[in-house]
């Protein structure tokens, strides 16, 4: 029997390792942390836990391990109202990631894959075919391959990829070919353009504008919100983000993908639908933890 969702999310999931210091240590120096915590994580498992979040039927299609860790994950997942029976299980080690951050809600990441670098193409299609979603929404902490046969397989889906981890563009191409929605934050943009980082909306512009890609692009711009290009040649409309009293970034990005992959399942447009991504992405730094609140914001 086919499956009925509005949102897939095809990536990874991490158990996370976060590290409060007072500020980002330097090549080389040594800081006590001020705290710690273990939380569930993994752009692919957060992104599925927004969507589900803002109010979606979400399938998450991943690898895990079968560990401790994995069942961490599995239980994370299903807490927060998101089907995990797309969840692959292997006789790997789960994902998992260490999180640095500061006092001023800045971060660092440093991912161990683990069983996401396994999730294989085979698994993927064979559940894809069971679902019928109008979005599928990726990342790239899962092997490029896969994605690539997650955007394939899309008939009449709207494929959104959030391209983090970035690689090189030129890696990436064939994938971009059968992205309709594109949602890189400054430095993913630089990476694809071979540019500067833009830290003005004209600079982001132009970056968009050199893009050898045909779809739409979402840019995410941190505290200043996003700026919506529904073609590469096109101007910028800048959606603003409410201000904050901002404590962790950690997982903000992944909250704005899934909110907004949402807002798109349900026919919202692409600047009506990043309104609500901007302000629930903000509303995320004001708690620590990469993921957020199973409660459904408002």
């Amino acid at each position: 029997m086919t499956k009925q969702a509005d949102v897939i999310v095809v990536g990874s999931a991490n158990l996370d390792t976060t590290l409060r210091v007072c500020r980002v240590p330097a090549p080389g120096e040594t800081l006590l942390a001020s705290g710690s915590s273990v939380t569930p994580g993994g752009k692919g498992a957060n992104q599925a836990v927004a969507a589900a979040a803002a109010g979606g039927k979400v399938h998450f299609i991943g690898a895990l391990g079968r560990d401790s860790a994995g069942e961490t994950m599995r239980e994370s997942l299903r807490s927060h109202g998101v089907d995990i029976s797309g969840t692959h299980l292997l006789q790997a080690p789960t994902g998992t990631a260490t999180v640095i951050v500061d006092d001023s809600g800045e971060n660092l990441i440093v991912v161990n894959p683990g069983a996401n670098a396994l999730l294989s193409i085979e698994h993927v299609d064979e559940v894809l075919a069971e679902i019928e979603a109008p979005v599928v929404l990726c990342q790239l902490e899962v092997p490029l391959e896969t994605v690539r046969a997650a955007a394939e397989q899309n008939p009449g889906r709207t494929f959104v990829l959030n391209p983090a981890p970035m690689m090189s563009a030129d890696r990436l191409a064939s994938v971009l070919l059968l992205t309709d929605i594109l949602v890189p934050n400054q430095s993913e943009l630089a990476q694809l353009t071979g540019r500067e980082v833009p830290t003005t909306l004209d600079e982001v512009t132009d970056c968009v504008n050199g893009l050898e890609y045909r779809g739409a692009v979402v840019v995410t711009l941190g505290a200043l919100g996003a700026a919506v290009f529904q073609t590469v040649d096109g101007a910028a409309t800048h959606v603003p983000a409410p201000i904050v009293n901002t404590v962790d970034t950690s997982g903000a990005g992944d909250v704005f993908c899934g909110v907004l992959a949402y807002g798109l399942s349900q026919g919202s447009d692409l600047v009506t639908a990043t309104r609500r991504a901007v302000a629930l992405a903000a509303e995320s730094t004001t708690f620590h933890g990469a993921q957020m609140s199973s409660r459904n914001p408002v």
